[in-house]
């Protein structure tokens, strides 16, 4: 379908359509959406060539954010903090260096879209980030040669066009395991994400990694609980299950995997009845502002949400101009304990 089809389609003439997709003014409200409702019903991607011939450079990034839940409120994986710092940062550091961020959250029914965008020529790469994308289709767009930045995808690049970036999550759990150590914490439990997520994994071995040395054992099956990754749900229904096992002999601690996880399981340990810190300590992974507002304050290891940006922007725009190095794996692992007021000090305590 070409841009005059489109026109017949939304009853509009071609310029307008033309000025609706390069967003220039002088299109009424009404017009606009007229034509952004042909482009949504019929799938429509401008052609790349075309836009070129028409004085169009393209410096277009595509970022798709992969949400695995198919319904659309507040638990979709962009309004989550992360998320929300990440996409204002990579948006201002694409910018500052001539490109534009083309954003797309992507669920089940829609994920043949990433495909469609790059083997339309409308991005000059992408960035995949989120849930786990379909395997089949990265594995599509590395025969395909587009240039592309997995983040939380996989471990390592198979291609020289496939960037990799991963956060040192191991780092991060073993630093939230020290503290409760550190506090003479023993009895330990975590909640993390879907056993198929490489962060909430690698967050789960770091914790057990940092127990193991201190010769406390974390038994993965009665002190483990799995949820929904980015979203306070999944915390708080992992808590509660964790809770109602061990009701006979609980944790002292508990290690929320992610933020958003942290806020659930703390309204979780509300709700059930316990108290934090005095029944319950609790330390999430992540670093979110609300943390420091909330009773008690909620310790955490906080990431650097500007450092995944500045790499997984900086370094996608290398490997589009040709100006990378031959390195395609890259690991952030700025990690910071930031003490507050959840976890209760148990080292002075006689046993």
């Amino acid at each position: 379908m070409n841009s005059t089809e489109l026109a017949k389609i939304a009853k509009v003439s071609r310029s307008t359509v033309s000025r609706v997709l390069n967003n220039y003014p002088g299109v009424s409200p009404k017009m606009r959406e007229r034509v952004e409702a042909a482009i949504r019903e019929q799938n429509y991607v401008p052609d790349a060539a075309a836009r070129k011939l028409a004085g169009k450079t393209n410096h277009i990034i595509g970022l798709f954010i992969i949400d695995t839940v198919d319904t659309y409120g507040e638990n979709d994986i962009c309004t989550t903090p992360f998320y929300n710092d990440y996409i204002a940062l990579a948006i201002n550091i694409a910018n500052s260096r001539g490109y534009d961020l083309l954003i797309r959250v992507v669920r089940h029914q829609s994920a043949d879209e990433v495909e469609r965008l790059f083997q339309s020529g409308s991005i000059s790469g992408g960035i995949i980030m989120g849930d786990c994308l379909n395997p089949s289709i990265i594995d599509r767009l590395i025969l395909d040669g587009h240039k592309v930045v997995l983040y939380h995808q996989i471990p390592q690049s198979c291609s020289k066009n496939i960037i990799t970036v991963n956060y040192n999550n191991f780092k991060c759990g073993k630093i939230a395991a020290e503290e409760f150590l550190r506090k003479g914490h023993r009895d330990l439990a975590m909640i993390t994400g879907e056993k198929n997520k490489l962060c909430a994994m690698d967050r789960l071995d770091g914790f057990e990694s940092a127990l193991r040395t201190a010769q406390v054992q974390l038994d993965r099956e009665r002190c483990v609980e799995y949820g929904e990754f980015h979203r306070q749900s999944g915390g708080y229904e992992a808590a509660r299950k964790l809770l109602k096992r061990n009701r006979n002999h609980l944790p002292t601690g508990i290690c929320a995997g992610s933020g958003t996880m942290m806020m659930g399981a703390m309204q979780a340990i509300l709700d059930m009845g316990y108290r934090i810190p005095e029944d319950i300590s609790l330390i999430g992974i992540d670093g979110i502002e609300i943390a420091k507002y909330t009773t008690p304050a909620l310790t955490e290891v906080v990431i650097s949400r500007r450092k995944v940006a500045l790499t997984t922007v900086v370094r996608l725009i290398e490997l589009i101009e040709g100006s990378q190095s031959e390195q395609l794996d890259f690991e952030v692992s700025e990690a910071e304990l930031v003490q507050r007021d959840s976890v209760k000090d148990l080292s002075t305590i006689p046993f």
